[in-house]
């Protein structure tokens, strides 16, 4: 089943070197990623002045009016919307609202990347790890945690235990260097 997108291509300005990652070269990325992968490129929206103020550009205006209907919005890479993700989220969540999504051909590993990468994946599991201040903080009172238990190795050596250590209210996460080494954290 072939999937319809519209592609959007801005010149990308390179930080310090000022160098510029050409609309031209993004298209040919973006061409050869749909033929790849069954995308059907029903539009092309480019502009050429980079504005950070995404909502501010022509094409854009115009890729955000656009009435047929589509599921992506290909992209070369997330800086062509904006190397902000605030800007980046803003444009995904208007995007949702149409029942679209964005899609980058380059996988880069910048934290913004990542993040647009892994705005529509659902959570993997629920996280429930409080800190170890927190939960004393909680309950109002010192405790005692077993490293070990909590936190250490399982079917671990005797050579493999760690300490208990008291933590009271507002204390900062207890450092434990090397097993088999007494490391405490003085508690005021």
């Amino acid at each position: 089943m072939t999937k319809r997108a519209i592609a959007y291509t801005s010149d990308i300005i390179l930080g310090n070197t000022g160098e510029i990652i050409e609309r031209a070269f993004q298209r040919k990325r973006i061409e050869q990623y749909a033929a790849e992968n069954g995308v059907e490129i029903v539009a092309w929206f480019e502009d050429e002045a980079y504005n950070e103020n995404i909502f501010a550009r022509p094409r854009v205006k115009e890729m955000l009016e656009y009435r047929e209907p589509y599921e992506l919005v290909l992209v070369e890479r997330t800086w062509a919307i904006s190397r902000k993700w605030k800007e980046i989220r803003a444009m995904m969540q208007v995007l949702e609202s149409k029942h679209a999504r964005v899609e980058a051909t380059t996988t880069l590993w910048d934290c913004v990347s990542q993040m647009a990468r892994n705005y529509y994946r659902p959570a993997q599991r629920k996280v429930e790890s409080p800190s170890y201040a927190l939960e004393a903080e909680r309950e109002r009172e010192s405790a005692t945690i077993d490293l070990v238990k909590t936190y250490g190795r399982q079917g671990g050596k005797a050579v493999d235990r760690y300490v208990n250590v008291i933590v009271k209210p507002g204390a900062v996460k207890p450092k434990v260097r090397r097993p088999n080494r007494l490391a405490f954290q003085r508690i005021s």
